[in-house]
């Protein structure tokens, strides 16, 4: 989840009723070492021969049962 300034003011005004503006939150959180960051796209200790394996075995619907084909 990405936290934007404006959902840290509105945390702060639910929780300690203080009102803030978005510019008093930026430089709060700039000045704490808190910066902006886009999450990455794709996960660095992805495996494709594990992402290959779930989408042909994991998620392949299994065959009906003996009894359910009896019918």
């Amino acid at each position: 989840m990405v936290w934007t300034r404006k959902a840290v003011a509105e945390l702060i005004r639910v929780r300690h009723g203080v009102v803030l503006s978005l510019r008093t939150v930026g430089d709060s959180l700039r000045c704490w070492g808190v910066s902006p960051q886009r999450p990455i796209r794709r996960a660095y200790e992805r495996d494709p021969e594990a992402v290959c394996w779930w989408l042909e075995e994991a998620i392949r619907p299994s065959p009906p049962a003996p009894a359910a084909r009896a019918r």
